[in-house]
């Protein structure tokens, strides 16, 4: 059936995805296709209809004729105005002078002996290799692969400084998919070119083809049956396009009695039913073509969700408008945006804050410092301060009177225990290296770091009380063994607490393994314990004959007596409730403590960020492991069986977490509908012990695919091929319970996947939560998560069950900030501040709008340079801008400037740096000043002395506004660091 392309050139087509896939497969190159990011991948492979595409092509797919299929966003994306001069095309046999081939890379970005190497008659560049013979190029080799072209882009980053965008530069018809989410900046780059709607959402006239959309078959493969046996008998061509390599396998079989054809192209032949590769969406009857799909047979056949994936957050002080901010003098304001303002012909930057009754401050950004963010969000925003009425000081001053009582009972208890008498457990050089043998891998630096801390503290006479944090996975375990190690050493006892019955079991696994062929008796004690066995292990501590016991609220019971208990470890201490936390506070009194978290609680993270628990931080992963790839979604029933299906077929498992029990029956059955190739097994807290045991034993063991699970996965269940997680309801559950259980996979080297369902519609907490774990995907983020926690929800007051406090109106940091202050007050101890220099020179300084486009960007760098300690920082900032945006404009250059001056300052003591009507005035904090008086003769600046106020005058004649800040470091530099 052929369809003339021309005539639907200027319509509106109803077309399910598919139909539109064949479509555009028909056109002749070259064409291009714009598909909302969500969409994308369903256009990735047209194969099947005979047509290759090039997916989000760049400069190297310019001269191609070709079907080019890009997202909204990438047709948007910037694009050289003039694309010749931004790609080299590199072919054998051609001459390339040696000049103009070196400018040519320095243009695209690449410096030499940064980028790549001259080595004679060879050019190295990352993975491309050139030989030359004179000027000619004679070989070329891409990646360990010789080739006779290859096209060389500029350096990654380079492209923000493109004014013109791509879509302009790859010429065809253009197809719409999904018009109506088309964003309004494409509309007008459209002007001129022949055009068509896939979909509604524009004015276009409609043009009917005679294609008749299929409604879903929702897992139901009776009614799929019972229509392919009636489009059979009416002779017509039906196509089953199938996206995994499982599904073809099981429809194969599945739908044997029609006799299925596996087939590579389109279209098969009349009355037979042809199975296809391709991924696509939807179903339609279109003359007598059939054409059906995966998705249409197994989930809804409805639109993809959005999918936002975690970045990694790179920058967690980035200002975005909205946030609200805490400068020490003013309060609490909000956070509007960059303005740039002129006074006395000076251009800079400047942070506009909103305070009650619309009250505005203009903040210079190089002030950025000086302020703190507040947790508070839109959903739960905090009461803006008064500009003028100074209410924030008196909050203050309120809040200082709480925390010095606070610190005086915080001190009480830190003196207690550091008088109460503990037990040293002193090294034992035979018997400590015995547990080592059986540990098959090198323990990182971070973990060797967190058991010499603990090892120094078991040995002192005091008793321990610190908290081990470390991501899932990364070893915590570890230390807590050889710490209980050298405890059964000198012949006391261990206790070792768990939040749940599968990590008891698991520990105890880990523990008899690790002191097998040792004197050492491992007793397990939780739901999982027989009666008799139980009564043996309870009377075995009594007695002192069980050495370690490992178990959950059982151990917390009043008929748990031990006989020498030198050794309490406490797991996932934020999963114990507030009695339990009593108890567990009676039973370390006089024994050591090790707490160990991969999500400290707040309160528990806030007591060892003021120094009343110690604190070890194990932030390296393991060699091979991989950041943990998260998705956000609204549920969608085709993502949810593609998620599956994908970890399936590279031999993997998947968790799924359903929090109802209620339900998790239905939900079974639902997703034996959507993944009929999984063999599903069920686990949740209200199952017989030996049931959920069995199944998770079955699980790790490959009875099953996917496990179906309440939060009882959430600690402990290591199952090393399992690399996908799905999460219903993720908005519903606390931060440290995602982590956690995001955290049962990628414990291996494998990537690994987790998918955090939400409803459509979302609160701001929720959603801040949520964003939270996707930013936070990098290996070792536990612990910002924690402080982030510790933002989203606030903190819990340090010595009770009560949440907020004077936090609420401050905020954390403030409040931390209080209770440092006070600590150290009551112990005598002195306050380093960070120095801040006031700088107030006549120099237009800041990063231009026309330089960086994106306000957020733009706030991001303020950020950064503002937190920038070292210069070897600031120059790391200024390479990647300059390789961003390209060199920096004269207004960004005086701001570098004044960055690396206001760091030499800092660190010679300056106070203050202005401008005067003849010279340039650097004041310190005392006289006599330390300085080097015959370089100060062999400048070429007039510089004079002062003793009121201490410091120098340094002449402006001769020097240019630009040229103060070299100036007055090379000056400070003869000054010694205060």
């Amino acid at each position: 059936m052929e369809i003339a392309l021309e005539r639907i050139y200027g319509h509106r087509l109803a077309l399910p995805q598919v139909g539109a896939a064949l479509l555009f497969a028909q056109e002749a190159p070259p064409a291009l296709l714009l598909v909302p990011e969500a969409r994308l991948r369903r256009y990735r492979d047209l194969s099947a209809f005979g047509a290759k595409v090039y997916v989000n092509p760049g400069l190297e797919a310019l001269e191609e004729k070709a079907l080019f299929v890009l997202s909204y966003e990438e047709a948007l994306s910037p694009f050289p105005e003039d694309p010749e001069a931004w790609r080299l095309l590199l072919e054998v046999g051609r001459a390339y002078p040696r000049e103009a081939l070196l400018s040519r890379l320095l243009k695209l970005g690449y410096a030499r002996d940064e980028d790549y190497r001259v080595l004679g008659e060879v050019v190295e560049l990352g993975e491309v290799r050139l030989e030359f013979f004179g000027d000619e190029l004679e070989r070329l080799v891409v990646r360990g692969e010789e080739r006779r072209r290859h096209v060389l882009l500029p350096k990654p980053g380079k492209a923000e400084g493109f004014t013109s965008k791509k879509v302009l530069h790859f010429p065809g018809p253009v197809y719409l998919d999904t018009p109506a989410l088309a964003p309004k900046a494409l509309w007008p780059l459209l002007a001129g070119r022949p055009w068509v709607a896939l979909g509604g959402g524009v004015e276009l006239p409609p043009l009917e083809l005679g294609a008749r959309p299929l409604p879903p078959y929702r897992g139901s493969l009776k009614a799929l049956e019972k229509d392919l046996a009636r489009w059979l008998a009416e002779g017509k061509r039906v196509h089953l396009f199938v996206g995994h390599a499982r599904t073809l396998e099981y429809l194969k079989r599945r739908l044997q009695a029609f006799s299925p054809l596996i087939l590579d192209r389109f279209p098969g032949p009349k009355g037979r039913l042809a199975l296809l590769p391709g991924d696509f969406e939807g179903g339609a009857e279109w003359g007598e073509w059939v054409l059906l799909t995966e998705a249409l047979v197994f989930a809804t056949g409805g639109v993809r969700a959005r999918v936002r994936v975690g970045e990694g957050l790179s920058d967690p002080g980035a200002l975005s408008p909205g946030d609200y901010l805490i400068h020490p003098e003013h309060g609490v304001g909000q956070y509007l945006g960059l303005e740039t303002r002129e006074v006395l012909g000076v251009k800079r930057d400047y942070l506009v804050l909103r305070y009650k009754g619309e009250g505005k401050l203009y903040l210079p950004v190089e002030q950025l410092p000086l302020l703190k963010r507040h947790p508070g969000t839109t959903d739960d925003p905090p009461e803006l301060s008064s500009l003028g009425k100074n209410e924030w000081q008196r909050a203050k001053e309120r809040a200082r009177k709480d925390v010095e009582e606070l610190a005086g009972r915080l001190l009480v208890l830190q003196a207690k225990r550091k008088a109460t008498p503990g037990r040293a457990f002193p090294p034992l050089p035979e018997w400590d290296p015995l547990v080592e043998k059986g540990f098959p891998y090198e323990l990182t630096p971070d973990q060797k770091r967190a058991l010499e801390e603990v090892l120094r503290d078991l040995e002192s006479p005091h008793p321990m009380d610190r908290l081990v944090s470390g991501d899932v996975g990364f070893g915590k375990t570890e230390v807590a063994l050889r710490a209980a190690h050298r405890v059964v050493g000198h012949g006391a006892q261990v206790a070792f607490l768990v939040p749940t019955t599968l990590l008891a079991e698991q520990h105890g696994k880990t523990f008899r393994e690790r002191f097998q062929g040792l004197p050492v008796r491992v007793a397990v004690l939780s739901r999982f314990t027989p009666p008799k066995e139980e009564e043996a292990i309870l009377k075995g501590l009594a007695e002192g004959t069980v050495d370690i016991v490992i178990g959950t609220h059982r151990l917390l019971q009043e008929d748990v007596r031990f006989r020498d208990l030198g050794l309490l470890i406490v797991d996932e201490e934020h999963r114990f409730g507030v009695a339990q936390k009593e108890r567990i506070r009676e039973l370390k009194a006089e024994v050591d403590t090790l707490y160990l978290s991969a999500t400290p609680i707040p309160r528990t993270l806030y007591s060892a960020l003021v120094g009343l628990k110690d604190l070890s931080s194990i932030q390296t992963p393991p060699p091979g492991r991989k950041p943990i790839k998260t998705f956000l979604a609204p549920f969608d029933p085709l993502l949810v069986r593609e998620a599956i299906l994908f970890e399936l077929e590279r031999g993997g498992k998947v968790f799924y977490v359903h929090d109802r029990v209620a339900s998790i029956e239905a939900r079974r059955r639902f997703l034996e509908n959507l993944v009929p190739e999984a063999r599903i097994g069920v686990v949740h807290g209200q199952m017989p012990e030996s049931l959920i045991e069995e199944t998770m034993l079955l699980f790790a063991e490959g009875a099953y695919d996917v496990l179906l699970a309440t939060t009882i996965i959430e600690a402990g269940l290591d199952v090393p091929e399992a690399n996908t997680i799905l999460i219903e309801r993720a908005d519903r559950l606390g931060l440290a319970t995602l982590y956690q259980l995001r955290g049962r996979v990628g414990r291996r080297e494998e990537e690994a996947y987790a998918y955090l369902f939400h409803p459509p519609r979302l609160t701001e907490a929720a959603e801040k939560r949520l964003a939270a774990i996707a930013d936070l995907s990098d290996l070792g983020s536990g612990h910002l998560l924690a402080e982030r926690d510790m933002e989203i929800r606030g903190v819990g007051n340090l010595l009770g069950p009560e949440q907020h406090g004077h936090i609420r109106a401050l905020s954390l940091e403030v409040y931390t900030e209080l209770l440092e202050e006070a600590i150290r007050k009551l112990k005598g101890e002195a306050k380093e501040e960070r120095r801040h220099v006031t700088l107030d020179l006549a120099l237009s300084a800041r990063l231009p709008a026309e330089y960086v486009g994106s306000l957020e960007a733009r706030s991001r760098y303020y950020s950064r340079f503002a937190e920038a300690k070292s210069l070897a920082e600031l120059s790391r900032l200024v390479r990647e801008l300059k390789e961003r945006y390209g060199p920096l404009p004269e207004e960004a250059e005086n701001f570098v400037a004044l960055a690396r001056l206001r760091l030499v300052a800092e660190r010679k003591g300056v106070v203050s740096i202005t401008e005067g009507l003849t010279h340039l005035e650097v004041v310190f904090p005392r006289y006599p000043l330390d300085y080097d008086a015959r370089g100060l003769k062999g400048l070429p600046y007039r510089v004079e002395l002062t003793q009121y106020p201490p410091g120098f005058r340094l002449e402006k004649k001769g020097l240019r506004p630009r040229d103060y800040p070299e100036a007055l470091m090379e000056v400070l530099y003869l000054f010694a660091d205060l």
